[in-house]
């Protein structure tokens, strides 16, 4: 593709290159520029990509575009990016799913519901990318806008319409998601995360926003939670583009009366303004049942029909890591403890989570096993620690991820919110899993929270395999083995 016509719609103020170069690529990564190349230097908070320069045309580099050439680099890369690929997302029907807490349960109903049509499906997510058959393991919830760019032409190529995507509030501010237009857009929620790069709420409430600047407000597309403070105000500012969701008959999408949340999953009515909508999940919990009110939401914004809705509703079992059970045959049963996984790892989603469980459990005991990331948001320890106290019958504090940090005083951190009751502190989380499951009744529920579809452990420098679910699996089989003799 030649220099100019990457530059379409770009606003240059001026250019040191040849316009008629032949570009073989774009990336905003020294690493990885080959000859041919395109290199954006971002400036960035820790490093200027302007200093790589020199390395990006030693390797090669056919251009080389900076904040002198553009107002905004960021923005100017996902404009190149999406004409590098002959700007794929104008051929899909695109929904955006963002919020702190739900965004991958959401897209993943509205992937099973759109699966249930028979047509092709696309997905961006924390957990993977799709695109029909075509399937990688997520590195970041939404790529940047290179990689994203490029998984949307191989959603063309595979003959995808209708895609899902994860939006998170880092892509939003960076301009990862700059120029793409969406078909309709979710907002699942707020509550403190990522306070270590958002100042404040507002901060971090105006990134989620920017999303709903890139919708069709004509018409009803933005489908908004309006039993979260900051979804009400979404809702107020968006007007009539605005499809509401929640619990009370206020919201335009909300469940009748009929509808049960047990141990077998949710089961009722949800109406909506294409009428009744019949709810049989095997998903479970309160928090579930607002993802599929989302879920569908977006679904009836995109014109799905009713059948074809239930019927993605029915199919779907599990979310990996997302109030997952595991030993699912034994789920229940006396014969050992029910163990849930679940991504959990910011205040509002482990007191959600905790306040499910305990809805299902009812009077049955509820151990939490839990840490904190390193190098990430300190204020949110012990107000996590405050939240299983008041929430847990047994608490289990371990690590989670603690990178660079000493996992003692994260835990430390944690603790000083669990004011006097006891608890558990077990650094080693294999051994903070197995002793959980080990010293429980057959008929409690422990939950295991913070790391959900993650298969590893940051500690220092070194990355470990690490699967909560392997890990509760292999004491469970300990457990009932032990039972039994």
């Amino acid at each position: 593709m030649k220099l100019r016509d990457l530059l379409r719609d770009v606003p240059l103020r001026s250019t040191r290159d040849d316009l008629n170069a032949e570009i073989t690529s774009v990336t905003p990564d020294s690493r990885l520029v080959k000859p041919g190349a395109l290199f954006v230097a971002i400036p960035g908070t820790a490093k200027d990509g302007a200093q790589f320069i020199p390395q990006a045309r030693e390797k090669g580099a056919a251009a080389i575009l900076t904040d002198s050439d553009v107002d905004d680099p960021r923005a100017a890369l996902a404009l190149m990016a999406a004409n590098f690929y002959s700007r794929p997302a104008e051929k899909l029907s695109l929904v955006g799913v963002t919020g702190t807490s739900g965004k991958t349960t959401t897209t993943r109903m509205i992937e099973s519901v759109f699966d249930a049509s028979g047509e092709p499906v696309g997905l961006i997510g924390t957990i993977e990318y799709r695109a029909g058959e075509e399937k990688l393991t997520a590195d970041r919830t939404t790529p940047d806008a290179v990689v994203l760019h490029e998984w949307f032409a191989k959603m063309v190529d595979a003959g995808v319409h209708h895609a899902v995507m994860e939006v998170s509030s880092h892509a939003l501010a960076l301009k990862r998601t700059y120029g793409i237009h969406f078909a309709a857009a979710v907002f699942t929620n707020l509550s403190r995360e990522h306070f270590d790069f958002h100042k404040d709420f507002e901060d971090y409430f105006a990134a989620k926003r920017i999303l709903f600047d890139q919708i069709d407000r004509t018409h009803k597309t933005a489908i908004v939670n309006i039993d979260d403070e900051y979804g009400r105000r979404l809702a107020n500012e968006l007007g009539d583009a605005a499809i509401t969701f929640g619990k009370s008959d206020n919201a335009h999408i909300h469940p009748a009366s009929d509808v049960s949340i047990d141990v077998e999953g949710l089961r009722g009515t949800v109406i909506t303004p294409l009428g009744k909508v019949r709810v049989e999940s095997s998903l479970l919990g309160l928090p579930n049942l607002y993802n599929w009110l989302g879920a569908i939401g977006a679904s009836i914004s995109v014109d799905i029909p009713v059948a074809t809705i239930e019927a993605g509703i029915r199919n779907l079992k599990s979310v990996r890591g997302r109030f997952e059970r595991v030993g699912v045959a034994q789920a229940f049963q006396p014969a050992s403890p029910t163990v849930i996984v679940d991504y959990a790892h910011k205040p509002d989603a482990l007191e959600k989570l905790l306040h499910a469980v305990r809805d299902i459990a009812q009077q049955r005991k509820v151990t939490i096993v839990f840490g904190c990331g390193g190098d990430r948001d300190r204020g949110k320890r012990p107000e996590m620690g405050q939240i299983a106290a008041r929430l847990a019958d047994r608490i289990v504090v371990t690590s989670d991820n603690p990178r660079s940090e000493d996992p003692r005083a994260i835990i430390d951190e944690i603790t000083n919110g669990i004011n006097g009751k006891e608890y558990a502190a077990i650094t080693d989380r294999r051994e903070a899993i197995a002793r959980a499951i080990a010293e429980a009744s057959n008929d409690d529920v422990i939950v295991i929270a913070g790391k959900g579809h993650e298969t590893y452990q940051v500690a220092g420098d070194q990355v470990i395999h690490f699967d909560d679910r392997e890990e509760a699996e292999l004491a469970l089989q300990k457990k009932t083995s032990r039972n039994r003799t």
